[in-house]
């Protein structure tokens, strides 16, 4: 683009010396000529409506490309130029790939980059989710120890009753009230949570690794036979060590439902 712009100047250095010379005539239709020329010249070479937009995507795209192979943080002009000539949309789609790819070639560094540059382009739930999806792909690339974190229930603890219906939740101590994890199960004996299990892409078991992060964990059950309803709530400190980290529950840790105030 900035070729584009030496350029136009160059262009117009004889126009400029044609107005200023005090023996021409009909200096205002070469002005009104020579800016009609000049728009359109920018609407076609570097605008959002450019008619070779395609031809300078591609070029772009090339220049950026180069910089993935070599792992190098993107230039922001580069990406500041394909901002200029692209849609909201577009950029979105564009930006995917570009990320996509430097994960795929674990050029995490140009990945990095690229997803500080495209965070303001997702906006709405939808885009974000597809964003922090992201987001988690490079930061499982980055630390693929955490990849599979979990978090489990000790095969030998025992529940209060035949359980009917029961739900697991993991929340981040003195963090949001949103869980990291959760599940519904019927059987006390084979509760797993993992990544996977969380509402929002990236905050979930690893991030909490990552962080050193406390969590506290949540047990609501229902049974069979009378309906009661039996809950437990406790803290866990993560072992970074070990990415499985289980908790066995003691018959006294349930408490029924109508106690808690």
């Amino acid at each position: 683009m900035l070729i584009f712009y030496i350029l136009i100047f160059f262009a117009a250095l004889p126009i400029i010396a044609y107005l200023l010379s005090q023996k021409t005539n009909n200096k205002g239709l070469v002005l009104g000529y020579s800016i009609l020329i000049f728009t359109f010249c920018l609407i076609v070479f570097i605008s959002k409506f450019s008619l070779l937009g395609s031809l300078n995507k591609q070029i772009i795209t090339n220049n950026i490309t180069e910089e993935i192979y070599i792992d190098s943080k993107i230039s922001l002009e580069y990406l500041k130029e394909a901002e200029a000539i692209l849609d909201q949309e577009d950029i979105q789609i564009w930006m995917i790939s570009l990320i996509s790819k430097s994960i795929e070639l674990n050029k995490l560094k140009s990945a990095e980059s690229l997803i500080a540059f495209s965070e303001r382009f997702f906006v709405t739930n939808n885009e974000k989710v597809i964003f922090y999806g992201l987001y988690t792909s490079l930061r499982d690339a980055k630390f693929p120890e955490f990849k599979t974190s979990s978090f489990e229930i000790d095969q030998d603890s025992k529940s209060p009753c035949l359980i009917k219906t029961g739900n697991i939740q993991l929340f981040i101590m003195n963090g949001p009230d949103i869980p990291i994890a959760q599940k519904e199960f019927k059987d006390i004996q084979n509760i797993l949570l993992i990544n996977s299990d969380s509402i929002i892409p990236g905050f979930d078991i690893a991030s909490a690794h990552l962080n050193d992060e406390a969590i506290e964990f949540e047990i609501n059950v229902v049974c069979k036979e009378n309906l009661e309803e039996f809950y437990i709530r406790n803290l866990i400190v993560l072992n970074k060590s070990n990415i499985v980290n289980t908790y066995k529950i003691n018959p006294n840790e349930w408490l029924k439902k109508s106690q808690e105030l």
